[in-house]
């Protein structure tokens, strides 16, 4: 899938708003999905939280209170015209799952405080800046991930609890009803081990067996299939857990590593993700900004930012294009702020440059074709090949910093030119701007390219070409 990450709060004041020529402006642009991020309702005690940070916070969309669709942004009547108009659009809409905690003004607690972590020095070591007192009496634990503090708006829910895991089994299934996908938060955080080690470290190995027997995941994205086959489940994933998820049913984790790799301007680091095997790839989710992570803009340059957008959406997978990501945005809004404290014109030249690359990979070659890395003989550089029978389309891409300039340098190209059976010519397109030029295989029988012979300019950082015979 092409997703579409959008800020839901910060988009629009209603999902009225959000038109049918928006939406087919996405879809023409090769999307076949949106994520409405933070479509739920905010709770009243996050968002009262969130204001001792800043005085234009809102609350986190990540600290749910219940499954109950923003009422300031129209609710479930216009939450669901506006899915009618993202399907007429030819767009899936996926909505976010917060599997590991609720808000800590939860009405479950209330009516179901089985669901949660309490205090118990039985089965775990406590502390007390990790819980707290609820109005019923309740000592709740607050979420966490255990490599970070808690967030203090939310309350850890107990997946080695049967009733809970049953509950939001349910709530999924509701989901299925009423949207196409879910992208669940830090899907790693329920699994059985972390639960185990995190919140059951001081149980007997029977006792908590006998209360989680298995995997939550599995059992539930089985349940939501088995009456929505065509549901997507995508992770937030992290901690090596990509492939324990997808073995468990998830459609689509995040990659992360390659991420990194492009910040940390690693080839070597690209060059091993892409090395996994064809399912791994196809599973992946590649971004090079979300709302978790900088603004492309304020990490790389232009050239360097176009190069890694080309490179995730020229793969076998899944890309991720954050909304303002087109547009050169840089600042990068708290997830509880809806309003960005600088105005930022949009950078028309780089949108454009965007434009022009998602169109050029929107094809079935992209989705479905052939995938086989080689190597362009540069240091620093990534280069692949996608084929369907009928199409070669290379990318080369400088993905390390370098002494050289890529557009001038000689890129061998002979991989994807004998897997058109040539031996002595080839034609070479330009994807982006249509040049061509015919190349000669040299007295090695090698084909190289110049990407300056293809009219890339002297700061460009990769070339996106078609090989034909000549």
């Amino acid at each position: 899938m092409r997703i579409y990450e959008i800020n839901t709060r910060a988009h629009c004041q209603k999902f009225n708003e959000l038109s049918g020529a928006e939406l087919v402006q996405l879809a023409e642009l090769g999307f076949d999905a949106v994520w409405f991020m933070g479509v739920w309702q905010i709770s009243e005690g996050a968002r009262r939280i969130s204001k001792i940070v800043a005085p234009d916070f809102e609350g986190s969309p990540y600290a749910v209170p219940s499954y109950k669709f923003n009422a300031r942004l129209g609710g479930k009547t216009q939450f669901q015209s506006l899915v009618k108009r993202a399907h007429d659009a030819g767009l899936s809409v996926i909505v976010d799952f917060v599997s590991n905690h609720t808000a800590l003004d939860s009405p479950w607690i209330d009516k179901n405080p089985q669901f949660y972590i309490r205090a118990d020095s039985r089965i775990r070591k406590q502390s007390t800046e990790e819980f707290f007192l609820h109005p019923s009496g309740e000592v709740v634990a607050f979420g966490r991930d255990p490599y970070f503090p808690p967030w203090r708006d939310t309350a850890q829910l107990d997946y080695s609890n049967a009733e809970l895991r049953a509950h939001m089994i349910k709530v999924l299934k509701k989901i299925s009803q009423v949207a196409d996908g879910v992208r669940c938060d830090m899907a790693m955080l329920v699994m059985r081990d972390y639960v185990r080690d995190q919140w059951c470290p001081l149980a007997a190995q029977e006792w908590f067996d006998e209360r989680m027997p298995g995997e939550f995941w599995d059992r539930c994205i089985s349940e939501v299939k088995a009456g929505r086959p065509d549901f997507s489940f995508i992770a937030e994933a992290y901690w090596d857990k990509e492939q324990e998820l997808c073995d468990l049913g998830f459609d689509l984790t995040y990659e992360k590593k390659l991420y990194d790799a492009l910040v940390a301007r690693s080839a070597t680091g690209v060059l091993e993700r892409l090395q996994r095997n064809a399912a791994a790839l196809k599973s992946s989710v590649y971004f090079i900004e979300n709302h978790d992570e900088p603004r492309a803009a304020s990490v790389f340059n232009s050239s360097v930012n176009l190069m890694a957008a080309a490179l995730i959406l020229s793969l076998p997978g899944s890309a991720l294009v954050h909304e303002g990501q087109l547009e050169g945005k840089r600042e990068r809004l708290p997830v509880q702020r809806i309003i960005p404290l600088t105005i930022e014109p949009p950078d028309m030249t780089l949108k454009t440059a965007y434009e022009g690359l998602l169109k050029a990979t929107a094809g079935n070659l992209f989705k479905e074709g052939g995938f086989q890395v080689f190597d362009a003989g540069l240091y620093g550089t990534v280069s692949f090949v996608r084929t369907n029978g009928e199409r070669v389309v290379a990318y080369l891409g400088q993905v390390s910093e370098a002494w050289h300039t890529f557009s001038r340098s000689p890129l061998e190209i002979s991989t994807p030119a004998r897997l058109l059976g040539a031996q002595r010519q080839i034609r070479v397109t330009n994807l982006l701007n249509s040049a061509t030029a015919v190349i000669e295989a040299g007295a090695d029988k090698t084909f190289k390219l110049t990407p300056s012979k293809l009219a890339a300019k002297d700061d460009d950082a990769f070339v996106l070409i078609e090989i034909t015979p000549a």
